[in-house]
């Protein structure tokens, strides 16, 4: 098994309530590979008037 890890950046839309971001972000990763663990290391808002926020998030992977 190999091990990887990656900072990936994420948009959040408005429409993605916070009890459901785990499961966004979760479904996000796993299109990179096998999530073992994974943290939002920051979060910034927007310059767009839609209101979406700017996810940076570290993760480790397998492959």
């Amino acid at each position: 098994m190999k091990l990887s890890s990656i900072t990936f950046h994420l948009d959040w839309p408005v429409s993605i309530k916070l009890k459901n971001l785990r499961e966004f972000v979760v479904g996000n990763l796993e299109k990179k590979g096998n999530v073992i663990r994974w943290s939002i290391i920051d979060i910034q808002n927007s310059i767009d008037s839609y209101g979406t926020k700017k996810l940076k998030i570290k993760a480790v992977l397998s492959n």
